[in-house]
């Protein structure tokens, strides 16, 4: 009996050793196999985060390269780069129409078995000429009592959506101001130029004498040139008791002199309205003038009378603008090498950019606030404006 349960018992517990060994062996079988999976699994998501990372610098390089050259649209084809390859396309108007000026970079990046697809949409940057109610290259001098405010054209009449502030004005060099001034918004200068204030004069916004320079010369010669060529000067304009010269390109009045102009772009080399003269937009008008000369509006004269200053943008290449006694003009002008005398009784409602600007005593300007939106040419630079994983 004894014998029979000792073997027994040894039987059993040679049972038991090999279903632990069976059980063990099974444990690091399963362990394994997860291990390899855990190893693929991460080898996968190590691929893939490699094609996405490759092909992001597909999209970046070529970001670099329509920089350069805005016209690009060469892209790349299986472009090794360190243990894959990525390959860029373009896209833009001449495939989708929907996209105006927006260029789309869509690149794709391959490494090993995995694929990353990524897109960059990108657009110009654009000059925006008019985001100051006043500015000019050299300086700014205000007389006593004059003063700067704004409006909103798009909302209202200058009454309806008048503020005392936001008129502001900037230079590349000084702001000289005499008593009693008072300037409705910002005043700021580029490094290096200064700020007068006068006594009883006053600044409602910020001033700072540290803002990097404003570049003024977008207007290239092309497009004097361009206006030249295509100007609407006799085909656009009608209205009494004016001259326009096809030869010279001048444009005068006499006394209440009366000039209308209907959308599109005017060459001139000069203009010079007697006193009480005027220049008329047809109704929904939209005009662009170019002029190389000098710019005279006499006593009493209008331009764009109680108009929307955006749509007649006035660019003058040199000469000087000058407002006699009780003008009103309704406009934006942009003259870098412009030099503004503002006499005391006008008004102007828009903005100005020139050389140089001087308010006589008692004249205030109204800075249409809707202009800052107005852009024109472009910087030569591409922005991102919005990305994507595909």
């Amino acid at each position: 009996m004894s014998t029979m349960r000792l073997q027994s018992e040894g039987g059993g517990a040679l049972v038991i050793a090999m279903a632990l060994m069976i059980m063990i062996a099974l444990i690091s079988i399963m362990a394994l196999d997860r291990a390899n999976t855990d190893m693929a699994l991460s080898h996968n998501v190590s691929s893939q985060d490699a094609a996405f990372y490759i092909a992001q610098a597909g999209a970046k390089r070529a970001f670099v390269d329509i920089n350069k050259d805005n016209d690009w649209r060469d892209g790349y084809t299986d472009e090794p780069f360190i243990n894959g390859i990525y390959s860029v396309v373009l896209i833009d108007t001449a495939t989708d129409a929907t996209l105006d000026d927006t260029v789309i970079i869509r690149a794709e990046g391959a490494n090993i078995d995995a694929i990353s697809r990524v897109e960059l949409w990108t657009a110009p940057e654009y000059y925006y000429p008019f985001t100051y109610g006043m500015f000019a290259g050299n300086g700014l001098s205000f007389d006593q009592s004059t003063c700067t405010d704004s409006y909103n054209s798009d909302s209202g009449t200058y009454f309806e959506t008048w503020l005392e502030d936001e008129g502001s004005i900037g230079t590349n060099g000084t702001i000289t101001t005499s008593k009693l001034v008072t300037i409705g918004g910002d005043a700021t200068t580029a490094i290096g130029g200064s700020i007068d204030i006068g006594v009883g004069s006053s600044v409602l916004g910020d001033t700072s004498t540290t803002m990097d320079s404003v570049k003024l010369d977008i207007i290239p010669q092309e497009e004097y040139d361009w206006a030249r060529d295509n100007s609407d000067a006799i085909s656009g304009m009608s209205g009494f008791d004016y001259t326009y010269d096809g030869v010279t390109k001048t444009l005068t009045t006499e006394a209440g002199g009366s000039v209308v102009l209907q959308s599109g772009v005017y060459f001139f080399s000069t203009i010079d309205l007697a006193k009480e003269s005027n220049i008329v937009l047809a109704p929904s008008a939209k005009v662009t003038i170019y002029v190389i000369g000098d710019i005279v509006f006499g006593q009493g004269s209008t331009v764009n009378d109680e108009g929307m200053p955006g749509n007649l943008q006035v660019y003058s290449q040199f000469g000087s603008l000058q407002f006699d006694q009780d003008n009103a003009f309704y406009g934006a002008f942009y003259g870098p090498n412009a030099v503004i005398q503002y006499d005391q009784t006008t008004e102007v409602y828009g903005s100005l950019v020139a050389d140089y600007i001087q308010l006589d005593a008692g004249a205030c300007f109204h800075y249409d606030r809707n202009l800052a939106t107005l852009t024109h040419n472009k910087t030569g630079r591409m922005l991102e404006i919005a990305w994507r994983e595909l």
